[in-house]
């Protein structure tokens, strides 16, 4: 885990350098880490719906669903640099209840993303609020639990999540290398992926 946290340091660096922004800098401001809270559990959202889209259509052994999961990973990780959260910690999280199922999991996750949204003050019509880091690191804490538990049902173990990892991040600078571009973006490319 250690290795793929560093890893990701280095792609976040490089897709806000693309954009103009210095991701320490983000980390270390607590208006700029609430957005890009924001904007990384929105992206992890997204990844968990494609992973449930992937499930419902394939079932859980599908090719595909294992690179979502390594998807919810890229944003998990991402969190917990905001939050400070570290590898040990993000590897050791995990559910104390007998043998996952699915639905339950990802009804869990939602629940923790909502969480997520609610430590930071999004409700623009309201007064008071403001960011609340140990709520937020719960919720991160608890999608951590539930990564877990996504993994064991997906039938992905450590060094086959670390090595998927690796094959997407590689993925993922060739496309800012390219200038990434979501109307031009195609899962073509994710095909050289070796999984299994």
């Amino acid at each position: 885990m250690k290795e793929i946290f560093r890893m990701q340091m280095k792609l976040n660096e490089r897709t806000l350098s693309n954009i103009g922004l210095d991701f320490r800098q983000i980390v270390a401001d607590e208006e700029k880490k609430c957005i890009w809270l924001e904007n990384y559990r929105k992206a992890l959202s997204a990844e968990l719906a494609e992973l449930v889209r992937e499930v419902q259509d394939h079932g859980p052994g599908s090719r595909n669903g294992k690179i979502e999961v390594v998807d919810i990973l890229h944003f998990l990780v991402s969190l917990s640099q905001i939050l400070d959260i570290t590898h040990e910690e993000a590897l050791h999280l995990h559910a104390d209840s007998g043998p996952p199922s699915f639905s339950p999991v990802v009804i869990q996750s939602f629940l923790a993303l909502d969480e997520l949204q609610n430590s930071v003050k999004w409700k623009w019509w309201a007064k008071g609020g403001g960011f609340k880091p140990e709520k937020a690191r719960k919720a991160l804490k608890d999608l951590w639990s539930c990564f877990h538990s996504l993994c064991t049902l997906l039938e992905v173990n450590g060094d086959t999540l670390k090595r998927i990892y690796m094959e997407k991040n590689e993925v993922n600078f060739r496309r800012q290398e390219n200038g990434y571009d979501e109307d031009r973006k195609t899962e073509a490319d994710n095909d050289s992926i070796f999984v299994s």
